[in-house]
């Protein structure tokens, strides 16, 4: 900006975040109050502009102010492109075609929207409406547990019963805990893991707390022998740690370990879905995960709107293949609106329940196959169970089989037989988790206010992914 003279532009190929993060608020008042912006064209992560590099390019031109008493451009021309249509022999007239102009002074300091004018009044109304999280709920989103070296603290099932069989007292300290991959929406899908829990001293009293590191050891020991025995195979890479307790075999301090004993909200920090849920007394979450120390079920049921989606679509920085970064920065600043009554909460504990119900009979399910069919991978279809009609359901483990495993009479009887024990109830279940699912977003965009238009709007803009598929035709706010 120093070299170029009075009125000269300035135009680069520079990747996205910085419209979006934190990091680039200083950058993004910069160029709000000493440049005059001309165009910005955002492309996502699209991946037919440099084929080598995973990047999130964008296109940025600016003008240096010609004299202090010129004024500035009221109007910016933006452009946002998707990769799945993005043209790149085309991208002149693409850009020219898709573009559009927003007011100058929404290029602020603030996170970049680069959305059309109708839009950008949406989300200011979403969030007009409703209290940051971190305000709303009087808490802030924390991190999941940091080992520093999972392989010592991340047991099975198999590895727990082992300990435990060689000394009882140790399962106290052995905590049922959720991966990134285990949360799911409204319920966790725990898959039978483990973490040993063993908190530093610095928030625990142990039987070796205050004690010298000799005499630590070895009180350790004797407390719970097997967990010695099995942290003493790490111990050089426990040792080696720049995050470990008082103690080699702690983990790293942790003042709000309390929390994952009470139930609480759970997500994912790269969150591909819409994926909030209530776990359990006890289940702790790893690094991957953030926790937020709530039981709020009109909460949950707004963390889970598509209409929150959308703002967090619009006001988080993507990662690859646009997954969202849902992290503290981001996530505190979520507008929550206030309750819209009982109806919602009742929903939403139907929801759960329904939840858990179906990711019970999966679990079932794939184990069934597994032992009766040799299906030891299922395939996107199966996992998608409820998709499945009878016949779809025949095929596709018919299909996995293959040739050199033909189906017999009486394994073709046995699966038609379990689809009309198990799959066909649990086909209704899912068609009433919709039903649910539409009635909490017709309530959640009554709390926001949202008109019949604003709520079209809503849904034509949509970003990928959003947790519910669109309203028919003949659906309307009051069904």
């Amino acid at each position: 900006m120093r070299l170029l003279k009075p009125g000269g532009l300035l135009c680069f190929v520079v990747t996205n975040k910085w419209m979006k993060a934190g990091y680039g608020e200083p950058l993004r008042r910069f160029f709000s109050e000493k440049a005059w912006v001309r165009s910005v064209v955002d492309f996502g992560h699209a991946k037919q502009i440099f084929e080598e590099v995973d990047v999130f390019p964008g296109i940025l031109l600016i003008e240096k102010p010609s004299t202090d008493t010129n004024a500035p451009p009221e109007s910016v021309r933006v452009c946002a492109i998707p990769r799945e249509q993005l043209r790149i022999d085309d991208l002149s007239e693409q850009i020219v075609h898709e573009g559009f102009s927003i007011e100058r002074r929404r290029l602020s300091a603030r996170s970049w929207q680069i959305e059309p004018p109708g839009l950008l009044n949406l989300m200011a109304k979403i969030e007009s409406k409703g209290k940051p999280l971190r305000v709303y709920s009087g808490k802030r989103p924390l991190f999941g547990v940091k080992t520093g070296f999972n392989e010592a603290y991340l047991i099975d099932s198999a590895t727990r019963q082992t300990l435990i069989a060689a000394d009882p007292a140790c399962e106290a300290v052995i905590k049922p805990y959720l991966r990134g991959q285990d949360v799911r929406r409204w319920h966790p899908d725990w898959e039978g893991l483990w973490i040993i829990l063993l908190k530093s001293s610095a928030n625990e009293t142990w039987p070796w707390s205050g004690k010298s590191a000799s005499e630590a050891e070895k009180t350790f020991h004797d407390a719970f022998p097997s967990l010695c025995q099995r942290m003493k195979q790490f111990e050089e890479r426990l040792r080696a740690r720049s995050d470990k307790g008082a103690f080699w075999w702690e983990l790293r301090s942790c003042g709000y370990c309390d929390v994952f004993d009470r139930e609480k909200v759970i997500w994912q920090d790269i969150g591909y879905h819409s994926r909030f849920c209530l776990a359990g007394m006890g289940l702790v979450s790893e690094a991957t995960c953030f926790a937020l120390d709530t039981t709020d079920l009109w909460l949950l049921a707004v963390l889970n709107s598509p209409l929150i989606w959308c703002w967090l679509w619009r006001n988080t920085i993507h990662g690859k293949d646009e997954a969202l970064r849902l992290k503290t920065l981001y996530t505190e600043r979520i507008p929550i609106a206030p309750p819209a009554g009982p109806a919602a909460e009742t929903a939403v504990r139907r929801l759960i329940d329904l939840t858990g119900r179906q990711q019970q009979t999966q679990r079932t399910l794939l184990d069934w196959l597994r032992v009766e069919y040799d299906i030891e991978k299922p395939s996107n279809k199966l996992l998608a169970l409820t998709e499945l009609d009878s016949s779809a359901w025949v095929s596709e483990v018919k299909r996995i089989r293959g040739k050199k495993q033909p189906l017999s009479s009486a394994g073709l009887h046995a699966l038609r037989d379990e689809y009309t024990r198990t799959l066909a109830p649990a086909r209704a279940l899912a068609a009433e988790t919709l039903a649910l699912e539409r009635t909490l977003s017709d309530l959640v965009n009554q709390a926001y206010a949202l008109s019949p238009a604003e709520i079209a709007l809503m849904w034509q803009t949509a970003p990928p992914r959003i947790p519910i598929a669109p309203p028919g035709p003949g659906h309307t706010q009051d069904q």
